[in-house]
């Protein structure tokens, strides 16, 4: 298929895969207002959902979701990451089954 033209973005962007911290279940997500509140972030999607059992890489297979942001600059744009990832708190309990084993 031929491509008539393109535009590239012109604003640099990134994104974070949000690791799993530790191994349990996912039971509560805090600070999303705030971390959504970083300038330059776009978006924050968790798709892991509430009351799921998560592990961390390596032994699991993926993130509790992504952050996405844009700004002036890269290094705008890493800051924003890492601040909106500074400012979520990620309740996980253990798993009793885990525990058990």
């Amino acid at each position: 298929m031929e491509i008539d033209s393109y535009q590239r973005e012109q604003k640099p962007g990134g994104v974070m895969m949000i690791p799993i911290p530790n191994a349990g279940i996912l039971k509560q997500v805090d600070g999303l207002e705030e971390a959504q509140a970083v300038p330059g972030i776009e978006e924050i999607d968790i798709t892991i959902k509430m009351d799921n059992r998560v592990t961390p890489l390596p032994e699991g297979n993926s993130y509790l979701g992504f952050i996405f942001a844009r700004g002036e600059t890269p290094e705008a744009v890493e800051t924003a990451l890492r601040e909106a990832h500074r400012r979520l708190k990620f309740t996980i309990v253990p798993d009793i089954y885990l525990s058990e084993q």
